[in-house]
Formats: C-alpha cells, structure tokens, sequence
C-alpha cells in the first residue's frame, strides 16, 4: 500500500555496514547447519543402513563413512560461503596456495604418515574392528579405525590411541584372523615321572573338552629335559576363536590337567 506510505513485506538489508555483515554471517551460519544437519541426520544414517544391509565389513563401513562425513563439512562450507557472497574467499592467489603447500607439507608430515597408514590399514581384508592384535610389547583388540589413528581397548580395559604410521610399519600379530587356532601348553613334570602317561592325560584331557576340534587332532611331544624336569608342549585347536574363547578355553582345560596329574601321583614343580 503505496498510497499511504507503508510498505508490505521484508525490508531490505544494507550490502554494507555493520548490519549488511551480520546478515551474512547469518545467512553462513544458518545455511551451514542446515546443510551439515541433513547430512548428519539423514545422508549418514541412510548410507550406514545401506552398508549393513549389504553386509559390508565394519571397517570399510566405518572409514567410508567418515569420509561421507568430511564431504558433508565441505559441501556445507561452500554451499554456505556462495549463499553468503563469501565464494571470493576460495579464490586465493598461486603464490599463497605454493607457500600454505610447503608449510602445511613442512609441518604435517607425520600426520601424512598416519593417513596413509589409515589407508593401508583400511584396505587390510585381515585387519578389521574386534580383531585381538599384539604388536611390540602391547595387545588388545581394535575399537575404532580413523584417519590418524587406531584405537585399541587392553584386557586391563584401558583404552590406546596407537598412530597409524606405528602399526603399519610394526609387525602386528593378528591372534584371530585365522580358524582354526592352535593353542600350545608346555607343562614341566619331573623326569623321573612316566612321560607316556603324562603325554595321555594331556590329549585325552584336550579330547573331553568341548569346544576343543577333533581334527587336527591333539598332539603332545617332549620339548625340553633340564635340571631334572621335562617339558611336555600339549596342542590343540579350537574354532572361530577369540581372546573370551581362547582364555575361557584354555583356563578350563589346565583345570581340568591339573586334576588328572593329581589323581595320577604326578607331581609338577614348584615353578611349572
């Protein structure tokens, strides 16, 4: 309504000026979490759903899905810097972009090492989240895989953040990645005892357990004789194993060997 001086509708913002700033910055900030929030929500969600129903692995998945989610950051920036008429600032001179290269390369390198450790670790069909690993003097099994880094939860429940650079340059010891699994004891006896009846009470103990394989079939051989003691090495193999199997397992059956030995009158050394 012209006629009377009014006006209908929003006002018009000042390109310049304090006010015409803080509207772009509105307009950046409200375009930017809109824009990251449906990518959050509802892109992530939806490809994650995608994944598991296509069955594919928990490591691949999860480094897929980080990268999903570093796209959805920089579509947001941009979609939020060209609504808010601050697309200029991408347009940096060849002489910055040289000198920003050779400093971020000067002082990024061992992040670089770890992302390629990332990368290699990722690709790896045999190194995957849940997997009991051992490197150096450390073991635990793996919580999480990203860019940078690997974190590995101990049997002490403490949680490692290892770089990646480190387990991709270590040998690692996956303790699970293959089924079956052998599991070896070696049990001292003293070498006056009846060697033949120990070596029986030891398979025939790794035979009556349940979770312990038929085939391969339990074996026993004698691996050390010293200072009046022999060492007998027990192995047996178990199926799908893992670090609850394996320590579940084994407990059970030297349980179950130290009381065969105690009903056969053989005793074990102080130090067995």
């Amino acid at each position: 309504m012209t006629g009377l001086g009014l006006q209908v509708g929003f006002p018009d913002v000042p390109e310049t000026g304090y006010l015409g700033v803080a509207w772009s910055v509105l307009e950046f900030l409200v375009t930017f979490a809109a824009t990251y929030a449906v990518g959050k929500w509802v892109v992530e969600p939806g490809l994650g759903r995608v994944l598991d129903g296509r069955h594919v692995p928990q490591t691949a998945a999860n480094a897929f899905l980080k990268v999903i989610h570093v796209v959805v950051v920089v579509v947001a920036l941009r979609l939020a810097l060209d609504v808010a008429d601050y697309g200029y600032l991408l347009s940096i001179p060849p002489t910055i972009v040289a000198a920003l290269t050779v400093a971020i390369g000067f002082a990024s390198r061992d992040i670089a090492a770890n992302l390629v450790g990332g990368v290699f670790i990722v690709t790896d069909p045999e190194f995957n989240i849940g997997d009991w690993i051992r490197w150096q003097d450390k073991e635990g099994v793996i919580e999480d895989i990203s860019f940078r880094v690997t974190r590995v939860r101990t049997f002490d429940n403490e949680l490692l953040t290892v770089p990646n650079s480190q387990l991709a340059t270590s040998a690692v010891v996956n303790a699970v990645a293959k089924s079956p699994r052998r599991i070896s004891h070696t049990i001292h006896v003293g070498d006056d005892a009846d060697l033949g009846e120990v070596a029986s009470i030891l398979v025939e103990s790794a035979k009556a357990h349940d979770d312990v394989l038929d085939r391969p079939t339990p074996t026993v051989r004698v691996v050390e004789l010293d200072n009046g003691r022999a060492g007998i090495q027990a192995r047996y193999w178990i199926d799908q194993p893992s670090r609850e199997a394996f320590v579940t397992i084994r407990s059970k059956y030297l349980q179950r060997v130290n009381r065969r030995l105690n009903e056969a009158g053989i005793e074990l050394p102080q130090n067995w």
